[in-house]
C-alpha cells in the first residue's frame, strides 16, 4: 500500500504530471549565463523564442506564456485575483488540449490591438458558472475591462496550474526580432518535438542558435549565455525529482524487509514438515509438486495482500500529501489510474517470487531420504534452512540500518538548516502581494500615487510598528537578478560584469523586515522621482565589487544613462532558501523614482501575532482603490517555513518507513531466535543437566541475535557510504561520517536486540532439563 501510494504521488510529478495531458515530446526552452551562478536556468526572451520557432526542422510548434493575474469582481462583491496566464496563440496547439465548449485561440487574437478574449479551466468553468452550456460569448469584468468568454478546456489540462484562465499574450511582432530584447528574459517557453527527433537533436539546434547570436553579441559570449531544452517533466519535477526517488526507494526497501520476513516464515515452515514431505517424497511425490506448494501460498498471499494493499493506497494517498511541499500538495491530483496498478502489479509479482523462492529453492535442495534415516531431526537440511534464514535477517537489518542512518543524517541536516539566519527578522511580519492593472495605472504617477498611498495607510494600522512596500520578497521567487554597470570601473576581458539580485522599495522597507542598516542611510520620503537617483546595496555586493573601499557615494546604472548614487549599505539577506543562497548580493532601488505594477506589502506588528493583519491589509489597499485585491497572505515565518518543505517531506516519510524498517526487522529476529529456542531446547536440556548455569544459557541466546545485528551493522553502515553520493546532495554541513548520528543508529538496534530476544531468552531459561529430555 505504501508503495502504491508513494507511486502514486511520484506519477503525478515525475511521470504524467498533472494537468498535462501529451507530455511525451514537450520541452522547455530555456537560457543560462555559465558566469553567473544564479542564472543558470532561466526563461527566454521573445527573440529567444522567436529564434527556436523558426527551426521548424526540430520543433513542430511552439508557444510562449507570461503568469498573470487579474482582477475580478462579481456583481459589485469583493474584488478577487484569478490566476492565469498570458499566452500566445499557439498554447494549446502545444499541448494538444482540446477545448470542450467554444474554440481556442486565432492567431488574430494574439496581435495588439486585437479584442479581449479568454479560454476558461474547467475547473473555474465549474466553480464560478455552475457548468452552464452557454458561458461562451459572456463577458466578464477583468482588470478593469471587458474579456469575452471564447472557449472552456477539458478537464485534463490544467497547465500552468492553478490557472482559471487563458488571455493572448499579444506581444508587438517588432518584439520577436528585436536584438535589444534578445536578453530581456521573462517568457516561459514551451515546444514540441517532431516526430523522430531527440532531446540532443534539439539541445544541438537551441546550441547552433545561441552561437550565431553570440558570435555578434560580446556580452553573450563574456556572460556565457546560451540556450537549452530540458524535458517538460523534467521541468515540472524540478528539484522533487530526487526526494520523491529516495522516498520510493525506502518504500521498496521496507517491502523487501516484509518479504524476507514472510520467506522465514514459510522456510521454517517447510522445515517443519521436513519430515512429512520425505514421506510424501518416498511415496511418489515429485519435488516440482513440494516446489509449488509455498510458490502457491505465496500466490495466495499475494493477491490477498494486492488488494489490501491498493485499499490501503487509496487512504494512505491524502496523508502523504498533507505531509508534502505545496509544491506537490496544491498542484497534484493523485488518483488510482493503469499505470499505477500496472505498477502495483509489478510490486505484487516480485513479492510473491521473493516470498516463495526461499522455501521453494529449499525444498529443491533437500535430502529426504537422509531425512528418513535420521528420523525426522533435519541434519544437514535443517542447518540449511537455519543459515538462510539468518542471512534473511542479517538482510532485514541491513537495511533497517541504512535507512536509520540515512534518515538519521537527513534529519540532522534539516536541524542544521533551520538554524541558519535569514538575515531579516520574520517574527511578527505579515505580507501580502497587489498587483495592479496595466489599463488602469498606465503612468509612473499613477503607480507612485497608489504605493505612497497604501504605504501611508499601512503605517496608520493599529497594532502596525512597521510597513513598507516592495516589488519583490525574500522567499517569494519574485526577486530576479539583473546586471548593472560601476561608473568608472573598466571589465577585465571575458567578464560579465557586475550582476545581483534587484528590488523596488520604500522607506522603512530595511527596519519593517529587522535588516540591520550597516552604513549610510536608508530611502526617505524625500527620494522622489524628481530628485537624485539613489540606490542601497547589501553587504555582499560591497565586498565583491567594492573590495577593499568604501562603495558609499559610488555611482551604479542599468542602461547606461540614469546614474544611482550609493547611498546606504544593508546586512545580505537570504533570497529563496536558507541552504542555497549562491551569496549574490542585492541592489536596491526606491519604488518612488522607479515604479511597478505589482507589490507586497509588508507589515511588522506591535504584538506577536501577525495573522490578525489580513483585513487590515485589505482595508490599506481598498481605502486607495476597492477595485484592487490582494492576495498570497502570508506571514515571513510562512514564507520561510515554505522553503524546508521538500526537506521536510523527505525526513518526515523517511523517518516513518525506517521506523516501520526496524519494527519488521525486529520481528524477523524474533521469529529466528524464538524458532532457534524451540529447535534446541533438548540441547538446552542438555547443557542444564551438564552444569551450564542460566546466565550462560542467556547469553548463548542473546550471542545469536546480537552476530546478525553486528553483521547487519556494519553492512548496513556500509551501504550508507556506499550510497553516500546520491544522499550527499541533500545534506548541510553534515557528513556522511557523522559518528554521533552512526551511534544512534547502533544503539536503537542494541535495543531492538534486547527486545525480541526477551521472550525467546525468558523460554530458554526456563527449560527444565528433565521434562526436555523426557520430552526428546
Amino acid at each position: 500500500g505504501a508503495n502504491v501510494a508513494v507511486f502514486s504521488v511520484m506519477n503525478a510529478v515525475l511521470l504524467n504530471p498533472t494537468g498535462i495531458p501529451h507530455p511525451d515530446g514537450l520541452v522547455a526552452l530555456r537560457a543560462r549565463y555559465t558566469a553567473m551562478a544564479d542564472l543558470q536556468n532561466i526563461s527566454v526572451s521573445a527573440p529567444d523564442f522567436q529564434d527556436s520557432l523558426e527551426s521548424t526542422k526540430v520543433f513542430r510548434t511552439a508557444a510562449v506564456m507570461l503568469p498573470s493575474s487579474f482582477n475580478y469582481s462579481a456583481d459589485n462583491t469583493r474584488p478577487e485575483r484569478l490566476r492565469g496566464a498570458q499566452v500566445s496563440w499557439a498554447w494549446f496547439e502545444v499541448f494538444q488540449a482540446r477545448a470542450i465548449l467554444g474554440r481556442t485561440f486565432r492567431p488574430e487574437d494574439d496581435v495588439p490591438g486585437a479584442g479581449n478574449v479568454i479560454v476558461l479551466s474547467h475547473g473555474s468553468w465549474q466553480r464560478r458558472f455552475g457548468g452552464a452550456s452557454d458561458v461562451i460569448g459572456r463577458k466578464l469584468q477583468l482588470n478593469g475591462q471587458a474579456f469575452e468568454i471564447i472557449g472552456v478546456m477539458a478537464p485534463e489540462f490544467d497547465w500552468p496550474n492553478e490557472a482559471e484562465l487563458w488571455a493572448p499574450i499579444a506581444l508587438p511582432p517588432a518584439r520577436y526580432h528585436d536584438p535589444n530584447d534578445r536578453f530581456n528574459e521573462n517568457l516561459f517557453a514551451v515546444a514540441r518535438l517532431q516526430p523522430g527527433v531527440t532531446l540532443e537533436q534539439a539541445n544541438a539546434q537551441e546550441s547552433a542558435l545561441a552561437q550565431q547570436v553570440k558570435s555578434k553579441v560580446a556580452f553573450a559570449e563574456k556572460a556565457g549565455w546560451g540556450m537549452f531544452a530540458v524535458p517538460l517533466r523534467e521541468f515540472v519535477a524540478g528539484n522533487l525529482r530526487q526526494p520523491l526517488a529516495i522516498v520510493l526507494a525506502a518504500v521498496l526497501l521496507v517491502l523487501l524487509i516484509a518479504c524476507a520476513n514472510i520467506a522465514g516464515l514459510q522456510l521454517a515452515r517447510a522445515s517443519d514438515r521436513q519430515h512429512e514431505n520425505s514421506v510424501r517424497v518416498a511415496l511418489g511425490a515429485s519435488r516440482a509438486r513440494l516446489m509449488s506448494q509455498p510458490l502457491w501460498e505465496s500466490v495466495l498471499l499475494g493477491i490477498i495482500g494486492l488488494a489490501l494493499g491498493i485499499w490501503t493506497a487509496v487512504f494512505a494517498m491524502p496523508s502523504i500529501l498533507l505531509m508534502a511541499p505545496t509544491a506537490i500538495a496544491g498542484n497534484i491530483d493523485v488518483h488510482l489510474n493503469t499505470r499505477i496498478l500496472f505498477f502495483a502489479g509489478a510490486v505484487g509479482i516480485i513479492a510473491v517470487l521473493l516470498c516463495g523462492s526461499a522455501p521453494a529453492l529449499y525444498l529443491a535442495g533437500s535430502q529426504f531420504i537422509s531425512t528418513l534415516r535420521e528420523g525426522g531431526r533435519g541434519g544437514t537440511a535443517g542447518r540449511s534452512s537455519n543459515r538462510t534464514r539468518n542471512l534473511l535477517v542479517t538482510g532485514e537489518i541491513t537495511v533497517a540500518m541504512f535507512l536509520l542512518v540515512c534518515s538519521g543524517l537527513l534529519f540532522r541536516s534539516l536541524r542544521v538548516v533551520e538554524g541558519l539566519s535569514t538575515g531579516f527578522d520574520p517574527q511578527g511580519v505579515m505580507t501580502a502581494a497587489v498587483s495592479l492593472p496595466g489599463a488602469l495605472y498606465d503612468t509612473d504617477q499613477k503607480r507612485e500615487a497608489f504605493f505612497e498611498a497604501a504605504r501611508q495607510n499601512l503605517r496608520n494600522l493599529p497594532g502596525v510598528s512597521a510597513g513598507a512596500l516592495a516589488n519583490g520578497l525574500p522567499f517569494t521567487g519574485g526577486t530576479g537578478s539583473a546586471s548593472f554597470s560601476i561608473k568608472g570601473q573598466v571589465l577585465p576581458p571575458n567578464s560579465p560584469g557586475p550582476h545581483g539580485h534587484s528590488m523596488l522599495i520604500t522607506p522603512d522597507y530595511f527596519r519593517t523586515l529587522g535588516i540591520p542598516l550597516l552604513r549610510g542611510r536608508d530611502f526617505t520620503d524625500s527620494d522622489r522621482a524628481a530628485t537624485q537617483p539613489v540606490a542601497i546595496i547589501d553587504d555582499t555586493l560591497a565586498r565583491q565589487y567594492w573590495p577593499g573601499k568604501d562603495a558609499l557615494g559610488e555611482y551604479i546604472t542599468q542602461d547606461g544613462k540614469t546614474f544611482y548614487t550609493i547611498v546606504g549599505i544593508v546586512k545580505h539577506t537570504k533570497d529563496s532558501s536558507l541552504d542555497s543562497d549562491a551569496n549574490e548580493g542585492f541592489y536596491y532601488q526606491s519604488l518612488s523614482q522607479v515604479t511597478d505594477t505589482a507589490g507586497f506589502l509588508v507589515a511588522r506588528t506591535s504584538g506577536s501575532h501577525a495573522e490578525g493583519l489580513t483585513s487590515a491589509l485589505q482595508s490599506a489597499v481598498a481605502a486607495v482603490d476597492p477595485r484592487q485585491p490582494i492576495f498570497d497572505v502570508k506571514t515571513m515565518e510562512q514564507r520561510v517555513d515554505d522553503s524546508l518543505g521538500s526537506r521536510r517531506f523527505v525526513v518526515v516519510l523517511l523517518g516513518v518507513f525506517s521506523g516501520l524498517a526496524l519494527f519488521l526487522a525486529g520481528l524477523g529476529l524474533y521469529a529466528v531466535i524464538a524458532y532457534l529456542v524451540r529447535m534446541r531446547v533438548r540441547e538446552i536440556g542438555i547443557r542444564m543437566a551438564l552444569g551450564a548455569q542460566r546466565g550462560q544459557i542467556a547469553a548463548m541466546v542473546l550471542r545469536h541475535g546480537l552476530n546478525m545485528a553486528l553483521a547487519g551493522c556494519a553492512l548496513g553502515i556500509a551501504a550508507t557510504y556506499l550510497a553516500g553520493h546520491a544522499l550527499s546532495s541533500m545534506l548541510y554541513s553534515v557528513s556522511l561520517y557523522n559518528v554521533p548520528t552512526v551511534a544512534a543508529a547502533c544503539a536503537l538496534l542494541a535495543g531492538l536486540v534486547l527486545l525480541a530476544s526477551y521472550l525467546p531468552v525468558r523460554r530458554a531459561v526456563s527449560v527444565q532439563p528433565v521434562e526436555a529430555l523426557r520430552d526428546e
